[in-house]
């Protein structure tokens, strides 16, 4: 729901790092006997390993299409058993990648911690409804879930691929599991107007109503858009939540009218500082992250003319 701000840096030491872990489990499986095929695919991701690892959504599908058609036996299936996994599959998944994700889950140099903190997202951009902090303490530390975009445990091979490695809350993580749609938006890829809340009243009498009658069951709050991850990750369900929040903006936008707005502007205060104060939010699509639910109260609030 919101986009993930590509960080460059990031990106050139998270290729560089994983490529040569990578690198060497591939040469010490190649080492074994292998079946003419399972070695071509091994040749095949040893050679393309870089432009794997930085494959953005449009060439992951590409990738996903072409070891669907050449090393079919690579691609894994739900809730199949280990005893019943393709010995490729298996070499891809518990040898090499998923073996690397989990050393890299727990490295201090560069490692998850590392990568969700310089990503810098403070809210889940799945749904923008719970932080996503990261806490590195003598203590203790604390991290969000990651996600894979194309479900690790189906397509091992794009396992630690920079795109497809999303920060995200706990339960839109467990929500999406291992649905695959080739459908679904990338966080990378979203665009402002992919995802946009509106509400919708309940009956016609909801503009004549008095400002201190409105209430839960006079309106409910929608998305405009279609798109496949909004039933995905039951964003529809989740935010009939949060009516409380749009009950406020609409109280707001009967006690403070456009006279009210132009006299604090008189005062000297631009119009970032009465959009924070009046909303309690972050108005430019690039801070949109740092507090949940701040693209539902801006596409409202924007809805209702408030500012």
């Amino acid at each position: 729901m919101l986009q993930i701000k590509f960080n460059k840096t990031l990106f050139d030491t998270h290729i560089k790092e994983i490529s040569k872990s990578i690198k060497k489990s591939i040469e010490k499986q190649l080492m074994k006997n292998l079946e003419q095929k399972e070695k071509e695919c091994l040749e095949y991701i040893k050679d393309n390993l870089n432009f794997i690892l930085e494959a953005n959504n449009s060439k992951m599908k590409e990738y996903i299409k072409y070891f669907e058609n050449n090393f079919p036996n690579s691609i894994g299936k739900i809730n199949t058993k280990e005893k019943n996994w393709k010995r490729i599959y298996k070499i891809l998944r518990k040898d090499i990648f998923e073996k690397e994700y989990v050393n890299w889950t727990k490295r201090t140099e560069y490692g998850a911690y590392k990568f969700v903190q310089d990503l810098d997202l403070k809210s889940c951009p799945y749904c923008n409804r719970n932080y996503t902090f990261v806490v590195d303490e003598k203590n203790g530390k604390l991290r969000p879930e990651i996600d894979h975009f194309y479900p690790k445990s189906i397509y091992p091979f794009l396992a630690m691929s920079f795109y497809n490695l999303i920060p995200s809350c706990s339960i839109c993580n467990h929500t999406k599991k291992d649905k695959v749609n080739l459908d679904l938006l990338n966080p990378y890829e979203i665009k402002e107007n992919d995802f946009k809340l509106t509400y919708t009243p309940n009956d016609i009498d909801f503009f004549n109503i008095e400002k201190e009658k409105y209430n839960y069951d006079s309106f409910e709050i929608d998305f405009v858009s279609t798109n496949k991850n909004i039933e995905t990750f039951k964003l529809k369900e989740l935010y009939k939540q949060h009516k409380d929040i749009v009950l406020e903006l609409l109280i707001k936008k009967a006690y403070y009218p456009k006279s009210y707005i132009k006299e604090l502007k008189g005062f000297g205060f631009s119009e970032d500082e009465i959009y924070r104060y009046l909303l309690g939010n972050y108005k430019k699509d690039e801070d949109l992250h740092k507090r949940p639910l701040s693209k539902l109260i801006k596409d409202i609030s924007e809805e209702l003319d408030l500012i």
